[in-house]
């Protein structure tokens, strides 16, 4: 008849895993603990014999200086008595049985017999033949305390492994709390941040709103269309004097040397001419008087074949220099220009306009100052969520580890539900 095995995966919410535990491995614990207690009282027993003989030893070498006989072989033997009792007193016995507790027991035993047996076997030879009798109880009562140290060491490498794997199933438990702990901190923290960013965006909106109120002033919305006037005519001046960028570049260069002087305005206007040519026409007096006087100047020294152009060039700032100087062909643009420039000036330097434009600054530096708070956040938020990604493949990692050492030491399927 073919038996059939049924596995039973039991499904465990993390909070309660540590009680499970706890009530899966009490009866696989309590014989152990029992006996590493038996252990633990034999060795409690041995060690306070071993203290004895070291007291009864102490008061001979006490009793034997006292009477001045042997002395200095007496001192000696009062002293190691007294190290050997230090050395016992250090000796701290666990509250409860576990086998990281034990484990450090039997290291501080046998730490502290190798510093017995190093003084032992150092001065016992020099106090001979002093003490033989005491002497050999305390040889006696620590070898008896070696014997139930050894039978600990082997009862923790062997029968007391389980209990270990125990502890260490404990243990692992124990980080994952902490871990699901850290977790829950960076969930808390990314919902702060992602509120804070919320709260930065609703701030953001109401000061573009704002900002938009602000050009949609009056003000501000006159100054908004006369700039774009000023735009168009920019490029219709630009346009216009195309032909006499290089002669002007040319003649500038020209003025330097002798034969050609300029006043001081027209050298300023010649300046203004080739950075800004539409500022430098607004601000022309009617007639543009001295935009035409350097003109002239200009052609002569293309008469004269002073300025080397190429034909093409110099056939186009001919023509253009002609119908600025015979045919007026500039004065419509130069009143539009001149109207607009001096409208603008006005506008700006209205006292309504001016406090427009310093509150409309003012709301922009604000925006600009929440959005750098948001893009911190943001950068922020963004190494936060990797680093809890990060941390949740742990989780999920110590998760099965979990479930893998519950089956390696319980035989037992276990579901272990984060959530």
């Amino acid at each position: 008849m073919e038996v059939i095995i049924i596995s039973i995966t039991s499904e465990i919410q993390i909070k309660d895993f540590k009680q499970w535990l706890g009530d899966e491995t009490a009866n696989i614990l309590q014989p152990f603990n029992e006996q590493a207690k038996k252990l633990v009282d034999k060795i409690k027993e041995r060690l306070n014999s071993a203290r004895k003989a070291c007291e009864k030893l102490a008061e001979e070498g006490t009793k034997e200086m006292e009477r001045g006989k042997a002395a200095r072989k007496a001192r000696f033997t009062e002293k190691l008595s007294r190290y050997f009792q230090k050395q016992i007193g250090k000796i701290a016995f666990p509250d409860k049985m576990s086998f990281s507790e034990l484990h450090k027991l039997h290291k501080d035993l046998e730490k502290m017999f190798s510093y017995v047996a190093r003084e032992r076997n150092a001065w016992f030879p020099r106090i001979s033949p002093l003490f033989i009798i005491t002497r050999k109880k305390v040889d006696f009562a620590f070898t008896r305390l070696v014997g139930s140290i050894s039978e600990l060491g082997n009862f923790l490498s062997t029968e007391y492994s389980k209990a270990e794997a125990i502890e260490k199933l404990f243990l692992e438990a124990d980080e994952m709390m902490r871990l699901l702990d850290e977790s829950g901190k960076y969930e808390g923290h990314r919902a702060s941040i992602e509120e804070k960013m919320q709260f930065l965006q609703q701030k953001m909106e109401e000061s573009e709103k704002n900002i938009e109120s602000i050009k949609s002033s009056a003000e501000l919305g006159n100054l908004a269309e006369m700039n774009l006037k000023i735009q168009q005519l920019r490029k219709q001046v630009k346009y216009d004097l195309r032909h006499l960028q290089k002669p002007f570049m040319k003649f500038a260069n020209l003025t330097r040397g002798p034969g050609y002087t300029l006043s001081a305005e027209e050298i300023e206007k010649l300046s203004n001419y080739l950075e800004d040519s539409f500022i430098a026409f607004a601000t022309e007096k009617p007639g543009y008087p001295t935009l035409k006087s350097i003109l002239r100047k200009i052609e002569r020294a293309m008469d004269g074949g002073k300025l080397k152009l190429k034909s093409s060039r110099l056939r186009k700032g001919t023509e253009e220099i002609n119908a600025i100087l015979n045919k007026n062909k500039l004065d419509s643009l130069h009143q539009d220009c001149t109207h607009a420039f001096s409208l603008n000036q006005q506008l700006i330097s209205s006292k309504e306009t001016q406090v427009a434009q310093r509150k409309a600054k003012q709301l922009h530096r604000r925006f600009e100052e929440l959005r750098k708070q948001k893009d911190a956040s943001g950068a922020r938020l963004d190494t936060l969520v990797k680093e809890h990604k990060q941390l949740l493949k742990k989780i999920n990692e110590q998760k099965k580890m979990l479930e893998k050492l519950v089956y390696e030491i319980l035989e037992k399927n276990v579901k272990i539900k984060l959530r």
